[in-house]
């Protein structure tokens, strides 16, 4: 789920989400926009914006930047 899918869900404003997440509004609207990559973002940051939201950290990664699972099998 991408930032601002998953604060719409939430029913959150940027700046509601920055102040519960200890971040700031402008910070929030860089993620949301493109402008600052998440994958850029430390892990605890994702997570407490990730807990503002009631999502998991992973849900914030595109789908093709998280991480997979799966074991690959040997040759």
């Amino acid at each position: 789920m991408l930032l601002k899918l998953a604060r719409k869900v939430a029913g959150l404003t940027q700046a509601d989400l920055a102040r519960q997440a200890g971040v700031t509004n402008s910070f929030i609207s860089l993620l949301e926009s493109g402008k600052r990559d998440i994958r850029s973002v430390g892990y605890e940051t994702v997570a407490r914006i990730a807990d503002a939201l009631n999502v998991s950290p992973e849900d914030l990664f595109p789908l093709g930047a998280r991480k997979s699972n799966r074991t690959k099998r040997p040759a």
